[in-house]
């Protein structure tokens, strides 16, 4: 049977153990936690992985982080967010106001005819679908246009609608 992982040998046991004990989050502890069965027990990944209610490709993840950064390499954060920020959020904020006084004042009803403006304020050439999710980061809707109003062909009536009939022994 092939061997179990090798663990690169940042911490001696002692600090290995120590720094297990000391994961600020749950997340953090079972990663660390896969280190030190791999290291101590030793354990394979898809037994770590079982005792740990993880998936093996993590467990090995995990130990492919630690060998090659060390310790810290394991507390990085993940990719979610803004990665592509061209403004700051005071910056946007201050825009999706000057665009919503625009819409307000009749200039610039859909996204497209906004995208100049928006172009010219971040500096850099960006899809309409940029002016949506700005839009929508700072929640903004486009004002309801108005409905346009259907006229009844002449001598048609106006039909009520339809309401039960009342029957005094049924409460409503």
């Amino acid at each position: 049977m092939k061997m179990p992982a090798h663990i690169s040998p940042w911490l001696n046991d002692e600090e290995l153990a120590i720094w297990v004990r000391e994961a600020p989050t749950l997340d953090a502890y079972k990663k660390r936690l896969a280190i030190w069965l791999t290291r101590r027990g030793p354990f394979h990944a898809h037994k770590v992985s079982d005792l740990l209610q993880v998936s093996k490709q993590a467990v090995w993840l995990w130990i492919k982080q630690y060998n090659q950064g060390g310790p810290d390499s394991l507390d990085r954060k993940g990719r979610g967010g803004r990665r592509r920020a061209y403004l700051s959020l005071d910056q946007e904020r201050a825009l999706v106001e000057r665009l919503q006084s625009q819409v307000a004042k009749g200039q610039g009803r859909k996204a497209k005819e906004l995208l100049p403006e928006v172009l010219q304020a971040v500096g850099q050439n960006v899809s309409v679908a940029y002016v949506y999710r700005l839009m929508q980061r700072h929640e903004r809707r486009r004002t309801p246009s108005v409905a346009k109003t259907t006229r009844k062909p002449e001598g048609e009536e106006e039909i009520a609608p339809l309401q039960a009939p009342a029957n005094p022994g049924i409460p409503a």
